[in-house]
């Protein structure tokens, strides 16, 4: 018998409750752990991962079985694999002392807990993020451990016995339980709880309400509020499919009821929500990453990051506006636009801007990014507390029910992350097994030298092979995975070729961020296309029309290093100002439209301007800036050719 969730057994509802509050013990573990330290990293690292691969098992039981879509072993089938999952882990957490013994010797149930961790790893990871790197998991396991065997020459991998195996991989603090267990357990845990509970306690309606407020009445309203919305959103979420889908339920109905086309509602939306890992304060976990790389504050990541970001969203909203004005589309209504109350009134604001205000005090204050991100949360909960009571709702309803009803966001908004760090903990396990091999084998060393050499040693081609490659590897995977990824291949090689380490890092960051919108896979353009209930492609090709500037974003940063912050105040404000100059230039020279429809020589002309702006030389900024100058004007002389209603 099939139950829908309306339907749920009793036993049904037993497992979800269990569930969630495996969920919201795991995470509230891990506050414990940021606010008064970690446990030994045989004892953390093996925590997260396990709940993780467990947590992977157990959801895809439990959605079966309100879907009714597997049949009863199956579902014992997944419960025992996320049994074995905890079980694998915690072996390492009994074992640590005997593990960290340079002279252990590794029975039989070590190496069998060894291959199930690696097996269960690959399984889990398949179930949440699909297959590409799972399988890419697979090749480099199969190669590391039988290529000496099947491979001769340059490439051929050192003898590995069991034994290398099995403490490469699970019983020492590399491999699974390595550094990226480290950072998820340490820092990124905290911060998807700090997200969830914001989102749970009401940050999506304050969001959405700002952004309309400040862009609603604009050309294109509707279409630059989800491009605002997206961006404070996925600062805190630092998801772009999960970005898309909680500002797209709302943005997409919005602009297809204003009779916007769906393909391009949903082109703003999966293109505005995949830079929210980019946007400072928070950013996503590729930040925290980064920052491990690199051994820097995470400070400096999200200050370098603001540059960027901020081209980015220009490029968005110079494309909306640009298009909304060459096709019509129009404002928002009047009667649909908010108040400054309805998104400023203490019981909104002070719990969402407060706690974020937090973490940016705690972070330059220089404390660790887990402690600011705990403080933040302890300060998001007692602000809820003391504002809630006089809001209109409890007003309406009474203080029991605002007390009861703050317990309950709270509680969800553990669950939820609980939900999502599932996904990271397997993402995280999986790539850095792939890593791993990696570095072991020397095999990512060699493909540095490779695309060293195959540039020629000349920085535009490796610039091009490495936002090529990030892209590629960021396909069907979140950025995280595609960063780490091409973060051990790609970065290096623009390292050697004069590149400061943050600069390469931040370039193969963005093309990692990139590859969510460029086809033919790219997670945010599916998510945004499903819910417009327009064709996959026209939405990809919208998209590619309408990001098409962003594109040329981290070329500039990288010859215009005042971009990234770098420099004096002079440098920072030319390198952005040209920036943004040759920003506009491209997304008119794409769009085809600037005070009236431009010909064919027309676009060519500004995208020329914009390639005399784009390498940071004096002479070039003057051609180049005299001549987007002159073309400006030139349309303004020209006067408007289309008067559009502002409704």
């Amino acid at each position: 018998m099939r139950h829908s969730s309306a339907e749920a057994s009793p036993w049904q509802r037993r497992g979800t409750q269990a569930l969630g509050a495996l969920f919201a013990a795991f995470v509230a573990l891990h506050f414990y752990n940021a606010l008064f330290g970690q446990f030994e990293p045989l004892v953390q690292r093996p925590i997260f991962i396990g709940f993780g691969l467990g947590g992977a098992f157990f959801l895809y039981a439990a959605r079966a079985a309100r879907t009714g879509g597997r049949n009863g072993l199956e579902r014992t089938i997944d419960i025992t694999l996320g049994l074995l999952a905890f079980g694998v882990c915690l072996y390492v957490i009994l074992n640590r002392d005997r593990f960290s013994d340079i002279m252990v010797q590794y029975g039989p149930l070590d190496k069998a807990a060894g291959l199930l961790a690696v097996l269960l790893t690959l399984e889990a990871a398949r179930r949440v993020i699909g297959w590409f790197l799972p399988l890419l998991a697979l090749i480099t396991v199969l190669y590391y451990y039988f290529g000496y065997d099947l491979i001769d020459g340059g490439w051929r991998p050192p003898r590995v016995s069991a034994r290398t195996a099995v403490e490469t991989f699970y019983s020492s603090t590399t491999g699974i339980f390595g550094y990226l267990a480290d950072v998820g357990a340490r820092v990124i845990t905290i911060y998807v709880l700090l997200g969830a509970l914001l989102l749970s306690t009401g940050a999506t309606d304050v969001f959405m309400k700002m952004a309309t407020w400040i862009a609603g009445r604009t050309f294109g309203g509707p279409a630059k509020v989800c491009a605002l919305s997206s961006a404070m959103f996925g600062t805190v979420t630092g998801s772009a499919v999960a970005n898309v889908m909680a500002t797209g339920s709302i943005t997409i109905p919005t602009m297809k009821r204003l009779r916007y086309p769906p393909a391009f509602a949903g082109a703003v939306e999966a293109v505005a929500s995949s830079a929210g890992q980019l946007t400072p304060p928070v950013m996503g976990a590729g930040a925290f990453i980064m920052a491990e790389f690199l051994n820097i504050p995470y400070t400096q990541i999200a200050v370098a990051a603001m540059g960027p970001a901020f081209l980015y969203y220009l490029a968005i909203w110079l494309g909306v506006d640009l298009y909304a004005r060459r096709t019509g589309l129009q404002p928002t209504p009047k009667n649909e636009m908010p108040k400054p109350a309805d998104f400023l009134a203490p019981d909104k604001a002070i719990p969402l801007f407060l706690p974020i205000a937090t973490v940016v005090y705690f972070l330059f204050q220089g404390y660790t990014p887990s402690f600011a991100g705990a403080a933040s949360i302890i300060v998001l909960i007692l602000a809820c507390a003391a504002v809630r009571p006089f809001g209109r709702d409890t007003r309406e309803q009474g203080l029991k029910a605002c007390w009861t009803g703050l317990v309950r966001d709270v509680y969800e908004g553990m669950v939820e992350a609980g939900r999502a760090l599932v996904m990271i903990a397997a993402l995280l396990a999986c790539a850095a097994i792939v890593v791993k091999v990696l570095t072991a084998t020397g095999a990512g060393v060699k493909i540095s030298n490779l695309l060293f050499s195959v540039s020629d040693q000349g920085l535009i081609v490796a610039l091009l092979l490495a936002a090529v490659l990030s892209i590629v590897l960021g396909m069907d995977v979140p950025t995280t995975a595609s960063y780490v990824l091409a973060a051990a291949v790609a970065a290096p090689s623009l390292v050697r070729l004069g590149l400061p380490e943050l600069t390469a890092h931040l370039f193969v960051f963005y093309y990692a961020i990139l590859s969510a919108i460029t086809p033919p896979v790219c997670a945010s353009v599916y998510a945004a296309a499903a819910l417009a209930g327009a064709n996959f492609w026209k939405v990809a090709g919208r998209a590619l029309v309408l990001a098409g500037a962003v594109y040329v974003v981290p070329f500039l940063f990288v010859f215009r290093p005042g971009i990234l912050a770098q420099g004096g105040t002079g440098q920072i404000v030319l390198d952005l100002g040209v920036a943004s100059a040759a920003v506009f230039a491209v997304s008119v020279g794409l769009s085809g439209y600037f005070r009236g429809t431009l010909s064919i020589p027309g676009r060519g002309v500004f995208l020329a301007s914009a390639a005399l702006l784009f390498y940071a030389a004096p002479m070039a900024d003057i051609i180049g800036g005299l001549a987007l100058t002159g073309l400006i004007v030139w349309r303004f002389m020209r006067g408007e050719r289309q008067t559009l209603s502002t409704g």
